[in-house]
């Protein structure tokens, strides 16, 4: 399994590493200033973590968000292909109560767990609002974080769910890193009394001083898995999520010492560029949009045309699912409910599923 050596015993070898390099007696003097600059980096943090070989077993998860949408899609999703759907998501409050789903939404949450559970796959719950801001409320008050708890424990109880998705997108800073452990450690405690799962989204690590300060080491030892949300990078190319942007968020994950089996991958179901639209709509422009990542003249639902598409498509798919199976624990679609689902062939989900077993989607050879 892969730790971080405990803080003694990296302060030790970090020392002696600095040590050693100026052991020559003409060189002591000169040596105590590489082992200030050592000792210094070791306070500030600025070392790399030394990561242990990993030997954990790997439970290969294929997950998808889903979203109450306009259009009806339950049925037409075939969730045995997923080990997990996690609905996203309720919102909360600064005080930590809920805002759940109400009149159809509230049929729509409640057909989703019934849909998962008969699937025979996890239902679970994902608690977050585009702002961070009442998460920061709830973990820096006694009261609301205790609300909170008592919220989210009647949640899974009331709908038997099995398992908690946190969505604080993003902790960024040593004083929300702070604010972060402590309310991810409290969901935790929660889920091991409840026997239910725990996970949290998490950035790529794009900007990883932010990410650092954010997410503490500590936090990463409560969840069963972090959603890597390696969504809308752009920093190796022009294009949104590419297949390198993925293998640069894993790689900062491991490096953080975060052992394969708890790193899910996220793929975007959705475009940037000109427009940000449903997989779906282009795919229904144009099947052959399916097996490319860049489109042009993509007419969009509302009958505007759209130039410089870009977005995941199953060539891709298939590249992120077979290096997320060598190198993480699972994958995860952000939105299935934006998926193309005419025809299976054309289904982001049926192409990471068909990867996951070790059968490739042919359809764009």
């Amino acid at each position: 399994m892969k730790t971080s050596l405990p803080s003694h015993k990296l302060l030790a070898h970090k020392f002696i590493r600095a040590f050693v390099l100026c052991l020559p007696l003409y060189a002591l003097a000169a040596c105590d200033n590489k082992t200030s600059e050592f000792l210094d980096d070791i306070w500030d943090g600025d070392e790399d973590a030394v990561c242990e070989e990993d030997f954990t077993s790997v439970d290969f998860k294929q997950i998808a968000y889903w979203s109450i949408s306009d259009e009806e899609t339950l049925d037409d999703i075939d969730f045995t292909k997923l080990t997990h759907v996690i609905y996203n998501k309720i919102g909360v409050e600064s005080d930590g109560d809920l805002i759940l789903p109400t009149g159809d939404d509230l049929d729509e949450f409640e057909e989703l767990i019934d849909t998962a559970h008969n699937s025979g796959i996890y239902a679970m719950a994902s608690i977050g609002n585009a702002s961070d801001s009442a998460f920061n409320s709830i973990a820096g008050n006694t009261t609301a974080l205790n609300n909170f708890i008592n919220n989210v424990e009647n949640l899974i109880k009331d709908y038997d769910l099995d398992g908690i998705d946190i969505n604080w997108q993003f902790p960024t800073t040593d004083a929300e890193g702070d604010l972060f452990e402590d309310l991810v450690k409290e969901v935790s405690d929660l889920a091991t009394d409840q026997g239910v799962l725990f996970s949290y989204v998490v950035d790529s690590g794009e900007d990883d001083d932010a990410t650092d300060q954010g997410v503490q080491e500590d936090a990463l030892g409560y969840p069963d898995f972090v959603n890597v949300m390696a969504l809308n990078t752009t920093d190796n190319d022009d294009l949104h999520s590419s297949l390198e942007d993925a293998q640069d968020a894993i790689t900062y994950w491991t490096n953080r010492c975060v052992v394969k089996n708890k790193i899910v991958l996220a793929i975007p179901v959705y475009s940037q560029g000109d427009a940000v639209l449903d997989f779906n709509d282009i795919v229904s422009d144009d099947l052959d949009n399916a097996c490319v990542d860049e489109a042009i003249n993509v007419e969009g639902p509302n009958g505007n045309t759209y130039d410089n598409i870009n977005y995941n498509g199953i060539v891709t798919v298939i590249a992120k699912t077979e290096y997320a199976q060598t190198n993480a624990g699972g994958v995860i679609l952000n939105a299935i409910n934006q998926d193309y689902v005419e025809d299976t062939d054309y289904s982001l989900l049926n192409t990471m599923y068909l990867q996951s077993i070790y059968q490739s989607n042919a359809i764009c050879d």
